[in-house]
């Protein structure tokens, strides 16, 4: 069975106030990074209806010596939990719209089967935060849809508002190469509006790790102040930084996550510093066994987090901020 795990927390192991919640992301992560096999459960759904002809086409797209299993499904936000529980919880917090399943096997051995989810997030920016989350930047990319990467047997892919899975059960060359083939037709019937995804477009690209962005709607670092918010790793002379942008709704909100940042780190760490480049100040926090920096540049609030030197944090985030291309 697949499974998938990619860490989502911020590295502050003395924010005990935050246990409850990083506990539950975990969790929920967890579920939604190795649901594969959980498709073979029993579960009801909805009938799709014949608008666009999809059912035809996703029955369509079955290889040769194999057959969809039952009828498409559609599963709305209130009922996703019947087919992924324990990992509905992300998508619901992407604001997802609803979910169409399809699952096909193998005429000889319907102990090989690939399923196919096609997720309606409702915007590419949703999209694209559910893809991101469970991507790891090492994970062998896709030349089609707007990004995509294949993992354990099976294919992820984002195109416009829409997160696309081919989960297969085996990792064999027959069930890589039908996966594939069923990614690609299906991410070709879907259409993509062109609207573009700000924090792609606004973190800078020099020195950053490919595939290694993601989008976080809400609770940034665990902190339920930081949203709409961007990470990306960087390479900074050798040593990986993470940073961060988050677009804010004006210069006062954007001052205002900066002084709830300030309270945090004061909490939680051993106080701050501040200084000025580029006409840009610099909170510098001490956490103890890192040091992460937060500036505001207009309503774009960035920074980086848990560098191990603190001239190093300094930089990494000057450099940040001389890169973000526009609000």
């Amino acid at each position: 069975m697949m499974f998938k795990y990619t860490q989502n927390l911020f590295s502050y192991a003395n924010c005990q106030i935050l246990g409850i919640k990083i506990l539950l992301l975990v969790i929920f992560t967890l579920a939604f990074l190795s649901f594969g096999s959980v498709y073979r459960t029993a579960f009801a759904g909805e009938s799709v209806s014949n608008q666009e002809g999809l059912p035809e086409i996703l029955v369509g797209f079955a290889p040769n010596g194999w057959k969809a299993v039952g009828e498409v499904k559609r599963f709305k936000p209130e009922s996703l939990y019947e087919i992924i529980n324990g990992a509905a919880e992300l998508y619901l917090a992407y604001n997802v719209r609803d979910m169409i399943f399809i699952s096909f096997e193998k005429d000889t051995d319907s102990a090989f089967f690939i399923d196919l989810s096609i997720y309606d997030m409702g915007s590419p920016a949703n999209a694209f935060g559910v893809f991101s989350v469970g991507r790891s930047s090492g994970d062998p990319s896709l030349n089609f849809g707007r990004e995509g990467y294949y993992q354990n047997g099976s294919y992820y892919i984002w195109k416009g508002r829409y997160y696309i899975q081919a989960v297969a059960s085996d990792v064999t060359e027959e069930l890589d190469r039908l996966g594939l083939e069923l990614a690609r037709k299906v991410t070709d019937s879907l259409t993509d509006s062109g609207e573009k995804v700000w924090g792609l477009s606004a973190l800078p690209e020099l020195n950053r790790t490919p595939g290694s962005v993601k989008y976080f709607m809400v609770d940034m670092m665990g902190l339920d102040f930081m949203r709409n918010s961007y990470t990306a790793l960087y390479d900074e002379g050798g040593v990986q930084v993470k940073a961060y942008i988050s677009r804010q709704d004006s210069i006062k909100s954007a001052l205002t996550v900066i002084e709830r940042y300030i309270k945090y780190s004061n909490k939680y760490g051993k106080g701050i510093e501040r200084e000025k480049h580029s006409g840009l100040e610099f909170i510098i926090s001490d956490m103890g066994d890192a040091f992460d920096v937060i500036f505001h540049k207009g309503r774009i609030v960035g920074g980086v987090m848990s560098v191990s030197e603190r001239n190093l944090a300094l930089s990494a985030a000057v450099n940040l901020s001389k890169g973000i291309q526009s609000e």
